[in-house]
């Protein structure tokens, strides 16, 4: 199935005309795309929804994170998401986790986002929202939030 990709009503601010500044404008659609397909497709948001964001503050905020890392803007968008992204789109500023508990307290579960293993620090809820989130450590001791069903079982 094709993603909508909807063009941008802010081309000279917000994430679009951030991303101008620095790149030719059949770079600046590419990435564009990038961005707003991925965020289609982690957050469920509609296409209308998604270029609101994207022509907003939050919006120009992203672009300079992808301007300023080495990283592709989707993998950019993917290392960002639980850490500020999706509270930015759900207008959620509660970063911490509510109501941890330590039923899966070091079980060690494979991010599928990132491509590796990871063990689980405490579970919760984040406020206004109804999924489950996992607090989770990599190898590297870099700890975030991201939720259940990026997390797969190790055989």
């Amino acid at each position: 199935m094709t993603k909508k990709v909807l063009g941008s009503e802010n081309t000279q601010y917000g994430f679009y005309g951030t991303i101008n500044s620095y790149n030719s404008a059949e770079e600046t659609e590419q990435k564009w795309a990038e961005a707003f397909t991925t965020l289609l497709d982690l957050s469920g948001l509609s296409p209308v929804e998604i270029r609101t964001y994207l022509d907003s503050r939050s919006g120009r905020k992203l672009a300079d994170c992808c301007n300023d890392a080495k990283n592709d803007v989707k993998t950019e968008i993917l290392r960002l998401y639980f850490n500020w992204i999706e509270d930015d789109l759900y207008e959620c500023r509660v970063k911490e986790l509510q109501n941890p508990s330590r039923i899966l307290f070091g079980t060690v579960m494979k991010d599928e986002i990132r491509k590796q293993n990871v063990v689980i620090l405490c579970e919760g809820d984040k406020k206004y929202r109804k999924e489950k989130y996992f607090k989770v450590i990599d190898q590297d001791e870099n700890i975030y939030i991201t939720r259940m069903d990026f997390l797969t079982s190790i055989d």
